[in-house]
């Protein structure tokens, strides 16, 4: 059985409130209902009263209550215990990121913040958002860094995190400046001509920031999705291929657009302001998760730093 699934039951519990609890956790009503269900079928009863409104703890959730907050909370100490006692040698950091933040802005930020300390190692775990958020609510990793966008939730639902505000990004949509078809001149708005389009999947943060841009412009795009993906390095090689046109990250493609391997894809398209924010638990941090948050605010500035609601 798994820690979270525990934790599961605490966040129904306190909340009396399956919407409420699942928003907490980060988790979809579906997915936390099943989680729950697996709980019940390893304890072998029935916990929660779902008959009842707010939700009530059956005489088997009555029982379970103060063991599972006592397990979770050992578990947790143990761990933040055994995290503080590493060898003097150095400390391991591990952090969350999306693909596109590993590749283009961690490998530049990260030395500003270590300032060249070679007794703090960093590991990276590149994946889609959605499991970077659950690494960090699950305590798998010290740090998220993620994008935020003003029409975009929180990735981070949770409270009992901060957040820090630690640099800009910006989506434009670029070509190949030899694609066959004339692309770069043929997408504009309310064009009759179907434009080959490299997309994100439509569930991952940066699909659902294009499809905002796309989706809320006064004038129409007439856009054809020849190619999807949810990490932004593999649209960004089919569109050096020549294949369509995507909404990269600047940082991603600095280079590209210096040296003219991409261009702009055509006039006056709309671009998606982003922030990438640096996030922790409040809670049981060790000297080593200290001295990089504290590096981070130097760097970022006091004004940038908020509690994430």
């Amino acid at each position: 059985m798994e820690i979270k699934l525990l934790e599961d039951f605490l966040a129904v519990a306190g909340s009396g409130n399956f919407s409420r609890a699942a928003e907490a956790r980060n988790v979809t009503q579906p997915a936390f209902s099943r989680r729950l269900k697996a709980l019940e079928t390893w304890i072998g009863a029935p916990l929660l009263d779902r008959s009842s409104y707010p939700i009530t703890l059956t005489p088997a959730g009555e029982k379970l209550l103060p063991v599972a907050e006592r397990v979770v909370r050992d578990i947790k100490a143990a761990r933040a215990e055994a995290q503080a006692g590493k060898a003097q040698g150095g400390s391991m950091l591990k952090l969350a990121m999306p693909h596109s933040l590993a590749v283009d802005f961690f490998p530049v930020w990260w030395p500003k913040v270590t300032g060249g300390n070679t007794r703090i190692t960093a590991k990276v775990i590149a994946d889609n958002l959605h499991d970077c958020v659950e690494s960090l609510l699950q305590g798998s990793c010290q740090f998220l860094l993620c994008y935020r966008g003003e029409e975009i939730a929180n990735p981070i639902l949770a409270n009992g995190f901060q957040g820090i505000r630690i640099d800009a990004e910006r989506l434009v949509a670029v070509t190949a400046p030899s694609a066959p078809g004339g692309w770069r001149q043929a997408i504009r708005l309310g064009n009759s001509e179907p434009v080959p389009y490299l997309g994100y999947a439509p569930d991952s943060f940066l699909g659902k920031v294009t499809a905002n841009l796309i989706n809320t412009s006064p004038t129409p795009f007439n856009l054809r999705l020849v190619y999807e993906s949810a990490f932004a390095e593999a649209l960004r090689a089919q569109a050096l291929s020549g294949a369509g046109i995507a909404w990269l990250p600047i940082k991603l493609i600095a280079s590209d657009l210096e040296s003219k391997r991409l261009v702009a894809a055509g006039d006056s398209l709309p671009v998606a302001d982003l922030t990438i924010w640096l996030y922790r638990a409040i809670q049981g941090t060790e000297p080593a998760v200290e001295a990089i948050w504290k590096a981070a605010e130097r760097l970022s500035g006091p004004s940038l730093h908020a509690v994430a609601t």
